[in-house]
């Protein structure tokens, strides 16, 4: 049927409706009348574009003007709406010619009504432009979409989905994606160096991926001998201005932000440029700032992200930015909030913790400041630093952004006992990294040097195949399984707190407990001694047991009736890692993990204190 001919009879319908709905129609409001003509004439023909909820869809408009510097000369904005919804106006971008996109992510499901706005309002190419989106249910079982894009809770102490739903933070750490190789791979068998590692990372359980997606590869080797390889991954360059000729790096991070989301990953990115740019090129100005950022968003706003601005801008690049031209990273910062329709988290790259904290961040004070994506290394052992991120005012969410990277400045033990410090610290998240990925070495051993970056290379060389296939990644899928078959962000630190705990080594035993119903206890460095736990509800039922980071593995210590208020801990069953887990068994959300026979220690323990 034709389309004029089915909106005719689709509008008629209603006609009739209204004449033979006349004594209903005297108690109805105008606002309700026309819900029901919009709801019902929209049927008649199809939308524009159909999607699913939370899901991008890519808009196209085609300018009927040419401009000489289309970066600067227009803007374009596109305002979505559907009736009982926020309004959501998106950024849209230039791509080239006379193209302009916009790329749009219903938060719900529905028909969406879009009508664009151009600075120029003769354009009729870009100017008051319609159409529709028709938004279905979400029918995946990505969580990310399930769920909705990222917030901050209500108690504003870790990440949640739009829903409510906690977030888990474990994420992986790029530096150079840019340079990551996406259609071509050095490993036998492996199609796309850039998918193996992403697949791999989402096989076991991570949930995040961390980049600092516009950081130019910086190995001089590799602008010498690489250059013209067919393979070479193209990336923009913003210090000689924005032209046509950035936009094959756009078209790079593009195919790369998309899989990163179709894959189920949240991108924490930092955006524009290499975080020193701005101080060494006079173009990087506080206005142009602002605007490369928009593009920003505008260009990947509607992927599930969250904005960390540039590396270890908090607070100031380690003295690279002063008081005056730090402001050309705020007015970025400034910017993606202005135009970030769906308020994703801005949680700046901090230095290390010891250059700055909550206590002298120059971010904290910003209204867009949403938490604090933490640098700390070493052995975590500085129990005042979380404790000063824990007690910060106002209270922001923070997560273990970068701590010191498997096989570089630490090992496979360390990083990962850095997870289980971090969230007995009150840190909801942590950012694992690994030699050969993070730095993007994608030379063979022998080969000519290939690296995302130079630094400290070739000393600490480690291939990008070996990086992504350590040990580290599968423990840490043990990781996310322990914590995540508790209420783990009901889990408060206790710190040093001599009520809560009294342990031989107080600074490498971390306690943290959800009330007197489950306690937490992460044990490491050497020996076996432990300690006591306080606190405990007398006469209580509690199950204890071992819970083994390496293998995910739990060992029964026992059932037990609590006498008093002090349970002695027995030993370690070795000098390695080992986490505590006591949970009072009459709990509405208890969760036993019952132990095989081979798991269980033929060992006789005190049961009470």
């Amino acid at each position: 049927m034709p389309m004029d001919e089915r909106l005719k009879q689709r509008i008629k319908a209603v006609a009739s409706f209204l004449s033979k709905q006349r004594k209903l129609l005297l108690t109805m409001t105008i606002g309700t009348v026309l819900c029901i003509v919009s709801l019902c004439v929209p049927t008649a023909f199809a939308a524009t574009y159909r999607v699913q909820q939370w899901q991008g869809v890519e808009i196209v408009l085609t300018s009927s003007r040419t401009y000489a510097n289309p970066f600067q000369d227009i803007d374009v904005t596109a305002t979505f709406t559907r009736p009982g919804s926020k309004a959501i106006t998106r950024p849209a971008f230039w791509d080239g010619g006379r193209t302009w996109k916009v790329r749009f992510a219903p938060p719900q499901a529905g028909w969406w009504t879009m009508t664009t706005s151009a600075t120029d309002v003769k354009n009729s190419g870009l100017n008051h432009v319609k159409g529709t989106v028709q938004c279905d249910p979400y029918s995946g079982n990505l969580d990310i979409f399930r769920h909705g894009f990222l917030k901050v809770s209500g108690n504003r102490r870790y990440l949640t989905y739009a829903d409510g739903t906690p977030f888990f933070y474990l994420g992986d750490t790029h530096w150079i994606l840019s340079h990551e190789r996406f259609a071509t791979s050095n490993s036998p068998g492996v199609a796309s160096q850039f998918k193996y590692t992403v697949d791999k990372r989402v096989s076991q359980g991570f949930t995040v991926f961390q980049s600092e997606a516009s950081w130019q590869a910086r190995s001089a080797q590799i602008r010498i001998t690489d250059e013209g390889k067919a393979d070479e991954e193209a990336d923009a360059d913003f210090s000689h201005g924005f032209t046509s000729a950035d936009l094959a790096g756009f078209a790079n991070l593009d195919r790369k932000f998309k899989y990163i989301a179709d894959q189920g990953l949240v991108h924490a990115n930092a955006e524009i440029c290499w975080v020193g740019d701005p101080a060494g090129f006079p173009i990087f100005t506080e206005a142009y700032m602002t605007r490369l950022a928009k593009y920003w968003v505008a260009r990947y706003g509607a992927y599930p992200v969250i904005w960390t601005i540039a590396q270890e801008v908090d607070k100031n690049y380690y003295g690279a930015y002063d008081a005056t031209t730090i402001k050309k990273w705020f007015a970025a910062a400034q910017s993606i909030a202005d135009n970030d329709a769906y308020h994703h988290p801005v949680m700046p790259h901090m230095e290390n913790t010891d250059h700055t904290t909550a206590l002298n961040s120059w971010w904290s004070g910003k209204p867009y400041h949403g938490g604090w994506a933490v640098q700390w290394q070493g052995e975590l052992t500085e129990t005042g630093i979380a404790q000063g991120f824990w007690n910060a005012s106002p209270t922001k969410p923070s997560v273990l952004y970068e701590s010191a990277y498997d096989h570089f400045w630490t090992d496979s033990r360390s990083a990962l006992g850095a997870a289980y410090k971090a969230f007995q610290y009150g840190m909801y998240g942590y950012g694992y990294g690994a030699n050969g990925i993070w730095n993007d070495i994608y030379s063979r051993p022998g080969e000519p040097g290939d690296y995302g970056t130079a630094y400290e290379m070739p000393a600490r060389y480690l291939w990008w195949r070996d990086g992504a296939d350590l040990k580290t990644g599968d423990q840490l899928t043990y990781f996310k399984r322990f914590y995540t078959s508790l209420e783990w962000w009901k889990l408060v630190p206790r710190f040093n707190d001599n009520a809560w705990a009294s342990f031989a080594d107080t600074s490498r035993s971390l306690l943290s407990s959800d009330g007197q119903d489950t306690y937490v206890v992460f044990f490491f460095g050497g020996g076996t001694s432990t300690g006591a736990l306080n606190q405990m509800e007398n006469l209580s039922t509690y199950a204890a047991q071992w819970f083994n980071p390496r293998d995910g593995q739990y060992k029964n210590i026992g059932t037990f009736t609590q006498k008093g208020s002090q349970w002695v801990i027995p030993d370690r069953p070795t000098a390695e890692d080992w986490v505590l887990l006591v949970r009072r068994t009459g709990a509405s959300h208890s969760i036993i993990h019952h132990a095989t026979a081979r798991q269980i220690l033929s060992i006789s323990w005190p049961m009470a204190g």
